[in-house]
This record gives structure tokens, sequence and C-alpha cells, in this order.
């Protein structure tokens, strides 16, 4: 290891400068990000320069163009500190075994997980659960928490995950909305674009009225900019009030359907295998509290996942 290392030994800070250098493609805006003086980013840069014995930037005034040799290097030390930053929170997340911290969205708290919440508090044997809600979970560092409820586990590809929910979308409406609007059973297309209720999906790629327009075939209507929520259970709460047409996911809207505050109004249709999933940090303790959250949840949805309404 310290032959490995010797090569880069007294250059580290340099590289991180280079990386960020290369990244910003800006000498002066990397001293920005780094609160350095753009003279000491010089230092820096003439520094590795001197030691691989090579120009690492062509300067043309103001601006910097870094060589291919500055590019691998960048993307090297990208990586590493990218894995290190990794590792580091994944050590220094909290190791106690009666607590865990989960992450989800305002809907899938109040629609799916808070009925349930009771099962789940008895599964866990003791332990605590803590749930950070939010509907920007892309504005959490999800690394540094044990478990999150995500619709794309792209973000952190190396954590594992369990499916949870099959994908199923389909339009919504309250017994007093459908009487007042009989026409709407047969075509919902024939309601006036001002009673369909959006809700804002954001970076979740989840259907929208125009998408599932789309995807039945079906002429969208011209939307103008009517109601939308951000939050789920604001959409489900105006729908049960009668004032509007919305977009119901299975999962979310189950218990209102089956105590008949509202009622299918459509076809359902999806665009995904699954609308949510549970990643989670690795674990090794079985009984740990993070073993037995993943385990209730595979087990809560179970049904779900064998085609068991």
């Amino acid at each position: 290891m310290e032959r490995a290392i010797r090569p880069i030994s007294g250059s580290l800070n340099a590289l991180l400068v280079l990386e960020v250098a290369v990244r910003r493609a800006s000498l002066s805006r990397a001293a920005e990000e780094l609160g350095l003086s753009q003279p000491a980013v010089s230092r820096h840069i003439s520094t590795l320069e001197s030691r691989l014995g090579q120009v690492l930037f062509e300067r043309n005034n103001n601006q910097i163009v870094p060589s291919a040799a500055a590019v691998r290097l960048a993307d090297a030390v990208a990586l590493g500190f990218g894995h290190l930053d990794q590792v580091w929170a994944e050590i220094s997340a909290p190791t106690d075994r009666q607590e865990v911290t989960l992450a989800c969205s305002f809907g899938f708290a109040d629609q799916w997980l808070m009925p349930r919440f009771s099962d789940l508090r008895e599964h866990l044997g003791g332990s605590k659960v803590r749930v950070v809600t939010t509907d920007q979970l892309g504005d959490i560092d999800l690394s540094r928490l044990d478990a999150a409820v995500v619709w794309d586990t792209a973000g952190l590809p190396d954590r594992p995950f369990i499916p949870l929910i099959k994908s199923e979308v389909f339009p919504i409406c309250s017994p007093d909305f459908l009487a007042a609007h009989p026409e709407a059973k047969d075509n919902i297309s024939q309601l006036p674009p001002s009673l369909f209720l959006h809700f804002d999906v954001r970076e979740s790629g989840f259907l929208t009225w125009q998408g599932w327009f789309e995807r039945m075939g079906l002429q969208v209507p011209p939307f103008d900019r009517g109601p939308e929520f951000d939050a789920y259970p604001f959409l489900l709460q105006s729908v049960r009030r009668g004032e509007g047409v919305g977009l119901g996911w299975h999962g979310l809207v189950d218990q209102a359907l089956a105590k008949g505050e509202i009622l299918r109004l459509g076809p359902s249709t999806s665009d995904r295998d699954y609308s949510y999933f549970l990643q989670h940090r690795p674990f090794r303790e079985k009984d740990g509290a993070l073993a037995r959250l993943a385990d209730w949840f595979e087990t809560a949805t179970s049904d779900d996942l064998a085609g068991i309404a």
C-alpha cells in the first residue's frame, strides 16, 4: 500500500483542485468552489504539472482547456473521492441497532404507511423508526439514511432494493362528483378540462393526465393551468370533496376505494412495472432494526407482488 500511495503523496490537495478546475472549466470558478484564491489554485496546478513533467491546461486569455491527461486524472479523482464519500457516509451512519431512519414521500406516508404503522412498530420489537417525509427526495442525501421508499433505484445503484407496489394508474372521483357528472362514466373525455385535478409529479416520472390519455389512445384535452397539487394527500382530499377527477395510484388509494370515499372512473394503465421500491443500506445483523424493517416491508407487500388485490 505504501508503495502504491508514494507517487501521489503530497499531491492529494492538488489533485482535488485539478478535478474541480476540469469540471468547472475555469480556475476562478474552481477557486470560488474550493474557497481558495485564484493564485493558490494556479500554484496547485503548476505543482502537478511540475511533478508530471507535462502541461495539463492550455491557457488562452481567461479560458483554459484541459489536456487529455488532465481529463483522465480528473475522472480518476472524481471516481476515487466519490467512492470515499459513499463509504464515509455508510460507516458514519448511526449504528444503533435500536433505531432506523426511513424516508418516503408525503403520499406514501399518508396513504400507505400510516395505516400500517402500528404493525410496523410491533414488528420492530421495540426498535424506533424515524420517518422523514418529503416529495423532494432528490434534495435529500439518501446515502446518509438507513432506507428510503423511492420510485427509481438508479440514484444509489450499489444499494439493495425490494420491489413494493406494482404500478397501476386509473382515474378516480367521488360518488357525488359522478352523480353530478354522469356523462363521465362512459367517456371521461367529455368532462371540461378545468375539472381535471393535476399532481406535480416532479422528478418521479409518474404518469400525468397527458400521459394517461396518450397511453389510452385518447385525444388529450386542452388542459389549462388548472388545479395542481404538490402533495398527493391534498389532491386526494380534493377528489373526496367532489371538486374534480384525479389520477389514482394502486397502493395509495386502496383504502379510500374500499371505504367508498372514491370510485374508479376509467381503465388503468402503467408505464413501469413498479411504483415504489424500498432501497436500504446493506446490513449484516439479521436481528437489527433495519433487517426487521426490510423484512416487514417485504411481508407487507407480498400479496400485492403475487398479484392479489
